[in-house]
């Protein structure tokens, strides 16, 4: 039965071959399956002027080419198929993955800052930190980096004052009321207190990027000696990686 979604996304014209749907400022899951949802609609109805689309975890931005010259005659579309869309295919299908962290002093170097910060001990962020299912709400800022939701909120640490000039790639971080991995070695200033032997980005693979959109993880403690372990099979049989997607 077709029903009428409840909230309009709000448009706006951005740029002179761009377009911004807005579904509000909560950063939540009901939020997002809207704006996968509404990604659907813009690829099946754009036509052939569509582009490109950018979602975050809120929005949904989309570049059409120079062909597009009635902008709001394409807002009224997508609108239109939006209202009559079908409620019972906002929420898509997930992928669940296991996504092994060692939080060995090794790889913790900011650890007693949160724990300073927040109160906790040390068992008591790595139980809040890995015993919660997160949502990958989008991909960016490097290639492979998940934006990740939703932290708990007793985890929350502000951003180093000052940036590291370099985090491994693997590295579990909190930024914020934000957690995130970080996909490849680069400048960094969350707050680093684990990390994965998984990588998240490898063009070798068959497919190079192992998050998704839409990817529900829970991080699961191991030892540093299998850290070790996990990281020399993958050396050898990267395809293996798959074996941390639970289903």
């Amino acid at each position: 039965m077709n029903k009428p979604y409840e909230q309009l996304p709000e448009a706006m014209i951005t740029g002179e071959n761009s377009l911004r749907f807005s579904f509000g400022s909560r950063v939540e899951k009901g939020t997002y399956y809207k704006v996968r949802k509404f990604c659907k609609i813009v690829e099946q109805h754009s036509g052939p002027y569509f582009q490109e689309i950018v979602p975050s975890f809120h929005t949904v931005t989309v570049y059409f080419n120079k062909e597009l010259k009635e902008p709001n005659e394409m807002i009224e579309r997508l609108l239109t198929k939006w209202m009559h869309g079908k409620e019972e295919e906002a929420e898509p299908v997930e992928r669940k993955l296991r996504i092994p962290v060692c939080y060995d002093d090794k790889f913790s170097l900011d650890m007693d800052r949160v724990t300073s910060h927040t109160g906790l001990t040390r068992e008591e962020v790595i139980s809040l930190h890995a015993g919660h299912t997160y949502t990958v709400y989008m991909i960016g800022f490097l290639p492979g980096f998940p934006y990740l939701g939703k932290l708990h909120e007793r985890l929350a640490t502000p951003r180093l004052p000052t940036p590291r000039d370099k985090v491994s790639r693997g590295t579990v971080g909190i930024g914020g009321s934000q957690t995130g991995i970080y996909s490849l070695d680069c400048p960094g200033g969350w707050n680093i207190i684990g990390k994965t032997p998984l990588d998240l980005y490898l063009p070798e693979r068959k497919e190079p990027f192992f998050f998704q959109a839409g990817d529900q993880l829970e991080f699961q403690p191991v030892t540093l000696g299998e850290f070790h372990e996990i990281s020399k099979e993958l050396a050898s049989e990267p395809e293996e990686i798959k074996r941390f997607i639970a289903d």
